[in-house]
């Protein structure tokens, strides 16, 4: 790919997505259209009049603005990891609706009118669940988008230089996409945990009504001060790096300490009091009841091996972190002062 393909290409990331392809093919045209006239027939254009006519021509993002208004609740830096967030959190709560209506219909034996009357239950706890995530979604990405410009901003400063586009990614910047997932699905178990921990459990619908049984013991909320606490530095370390732009060895520092802190907890939710609370008693007329003396206890036991897999993930990405943190770094070529 060209310098004008990748500057095109990079114009295109800010455009309106329905009209995108239009204006990128009229940009295209235009710069291809420049460089043959300043050429005047002398061959083709060298890679440094490429440079000068991109540089003259302007910045990306100042150049996909003059195309349309640039007012927005959340800009196309950020729409499309907002649009796949979106499309991701929504997907999986219909999954989850679905699968707790199955488990609390397979056994319950409802008439046609029951089963349609539970189907529109079902949509308008759909809907409601949709309109409030979505709503979360939007303040998170909103809030994103007015932090992270005036950080941008002062990036800016430098002239833009058209030759960056052919350079090699570095491999200590960060990935938006990672950080801005992050934040959105912590935040969420934040508001979750503090303030709507009774939709975590099972659902059943019998007698024409939906049963819920929690899941959660006390012994879990004993552990909420350490989550909120722990979530809350991981969404400041995962801003400072959205700031930042680059992992530094301070950030990789902070990420590993978070990281055991982490694991101190879940060692104390595996060595303490089982964080589930299913029993006989709780499950007591519900469709669960039939078989949870074959399948409860195992429900129950799985607590252990989830802790364990989460420790030993955790153990991975610290060893990750420290290898990069150790690592010597790629020596950079001087630079020449003029």
């Amino acid at each position: 790919m060209n310098l004008i393909d990748s500057y095109v290409t990079e114009v295109g990331k800010y455009l309106p997505r329905r009209n995108r392809s239009d204006i990128e093919a009229e940009i295209r045209s235009t710069l291809e259209d420049m460089l043959e006239e300043r050429a005047q027939g002398q061959g083709p254009a060298s890679e440094a009049q490429v440079v000068a006519l991109l540089k003259e021509y302007g910045e990306p993002r100042k150049v996909a603005a003059s195309y349309g208004a640039i007012q927005y609740l959340i800009g196309p830096r950020l729409f499309p990891f907002f649009e796949m967030v979106t499309k991701i959190v929504l997907a999986a709560l219909a999954l989850g609706l679905t699968v707790s209506f199955g488990i609390g219909t397979m056994r319950s034996g409802m008439t046609s009118l029951e089963m349609a009357r539970a189907l529109g239950n079902l949509f308008l706890q759909y809907l409601s669940g949709a309109i409030a995530a979505f709503g979360n979604i939007v303040l998170v990405f909103a809030i994103l988008e007015r932090v992270l410009p005036a950080k941008e901003q002062e990036s800016m400063k430098d002239e833009w230089n058209p030759a960056d586009l052919a350079k090699a990614p570095n491999p200590d910047a960060i990935k938006p996409a990672e950080r801005i997932v992050s934040i959105l699905f912590t935040v969420a178990g934040l508001v979750i945990l503090n303030g709507f921990p009774q939709i975590i459990g099972l659902y059943f619908f019998t007698d024409e009504k939906w049963t819920y049984i929690p899941i959660l013991s006390q012994a879990f909320f004993r552990y909420l001060p350490w989550i909120n606490t722990l979530s809350a530095l991981q969404i400041g370390l995962d801003l400072w790096l959205l700031q930042q732009g680059t992992w530094k060895a301070a950030a990789r520092i902070a990420a590993i300490v978070l990281k055991a802190c982490v694991i101190a907890m879940l060692i104390a939710m595996l060595t303490g009091p089982t964080i589930l609370r299913l029993t006989s008693a709780s499950v007591a007329g519900t469709p669960l009841a039939e078989v949870f003396d074959q399948f409860g206890p195992l429900l129950n036991y799985m607590v252990t091996p989830v802790l364990l897999i989460a420790i030993l993930g955790t153990l991975v990405e610290i060893g990750q972190t420290g290898w990069k943190l150790v690592q010597p770094k790629p020596s950079l070529p001087l630079e020449v002062k003029k």
